[in-house]
């Protein structure tokens, strides 16, 4: 209760006393709103102009700085003495670079241009020396660009130019001509160079003894032709595209491509007795005989064997004769030639020389039993 009365004590302090008059409230009054955007606006127009401002001056401080950074510009000082004369004009100038040099290597390189100019009244000489030197822990280049541009007025131009460039000792010359040579060593070149034509050769055989081994003939038959365009002596591919041939049964091919080995070596026993036999695979015994008779007197086994044989069948007992009688004469301990010489000598009825070779058939051990029956029927037959 006594909390509300004290509130209540509180309300009659604050209500005004009875009859006194009540005071207007004074209304103040705002000052305008726009002035004060104005204001404002001003103020941030002001504040952006002077950021701008302060940041553009910032670019160019640090853009100088990059320049500065990147490049080394020295100036150098250029002594000009004229001498009395007002014809000649010295110009000495003196350039000494000293850059480190690293343990591995230093590449120099200059680059200096003169470009003279001529003017009424005045002399104006520029350098500029750009030294831009990369150091690496095998490398120093070292670059100088010297520009020198001299405007003389009725005279000559005289520039002297000394440049003391740093000395290397031996051994950084010695380890860098190593460094070259070692880039020299590392470098692979590729170069191409025409085959000759024993090359050619060679490389087409072996390609077409490949073919053969994985039964690829149409390929092997082509290298063997190209060898023969390339070189038309080569026997072996010859011999090797005709065999090619009669293995399937081009005989006709075959034969015509012997008979162009022929033409080219005549002495050539090799290349006849395939064509004979090309000729008796085909029943022309005729023309094997011709093939085989310019070479009678050869003393080859297998090629005198095939004319006897030849021979004895086309009864031209004379030639096949000849061919048992080499036949002797190269393997006189055999009694087979005998016995072929006894049976030409018969069918030629030759009998008394046909004995005495059938006599001499049996005296060799190498006759087969057959054979020795054969003999003996014979002997008999002719009355001995």
């Amino acid at each position: 209760m006594s909390v509300i009365n004290q509130m209540l004590k509180d309300l009659e302090q604050r209500t005004p006393e009875q009859g006194q008059a009540i005071m207007p409230v004074a209304i103040s009054h705002k000052p305008s709103t726009i002035k004060i955007v104005l204001i404002s606006l001003t103020v941030l127009i002001s504040l952006n102009f002077l950021g701008f401002y302060i940041w553009n001056l910032q670019e160019q401080i640090q853009a100088k700085q990059q320049v500065s950074s990147s490049e080394l510009i020295v100036k150098e000082k250029i002594q000009v003495r004229p001498q009395v004369s007002s014809s000649e004009l010295i110009v000495k100038e003196t350039i000494q670079v000293q850059p480190q040099v690293s343990s591995s290597e230093l590449i120099a390189k200059e680059t200096i241009q003169v470009q003279p100019q001529v003017s009424s009244s005045e002399l104006i000489a520029k350098e500029t020396i750009q030294v831009q030197p990369q150091v690496s822990s095998s490398e120093l280049i070292v670059k100088e660009k010297i520009q020198v541009q001299q405007q003389v007025s009725n005279g000559e131009l005289i520039v002297k130019e000394k440049s003391q460039r740093p000395v290397v000792k031996s051994e950084l010359k010695t380890s860098v001509k190593k460094e070259i040579k070692k880039a020299k060593i590392s470098q692979m070149s590729v170069s191409r160079r025409q085959l000759t034509s024993a090359e050619l050769v060679t490389q087409k055989l072996v390609r077409a003894e490949k073919s053969i081994k994985i039964n690829d003939i149409t390929k092997a038959e082509q290298l063997f032709e190209e060898v023969l365009i390339i070189e038309p002596s080569h026997k072996q591919a010859r011999k090797k595209l005709a065999a090619l041939w009669f293995g399937r049964k081009s005989y006709q091919q075959a034969t015509n491509l012997l008979s162009q080995g022929i033409a080219l070596d005549r002495n050539d026993a090799q290349l006849r007795l395939l064509k004979a036999r090309i000729h008796l695979q085909q029943g022309q015994h005729q023309a094997a005989y011709n093939t085989l008779k310019p070479l009678s007197l050869i003393k080859q086994q297998e090629y005198q064997v095939m004319l006897a044989n030849v021979s004895q069948h086309i009864e031209q007992f004379k030639s096949a004769a000849q061919a048992y009688k080499i036949l002797i004469d190269m393997q006189g301990y055999s009694g087979r030639w005998h016995l072929g010489l006894a049976i030409v000598y018969d069918r030629n009825s030759q009998f008394s020389l046909a004995v005495t070779e059938y006599t001499l058939a049996l005296t060799k051990s190498d006759l087969s039993i057959a054979s020795a029956e054969f003999a003996q029927q014979r002997m008999q037959a002719l009355g001995e």
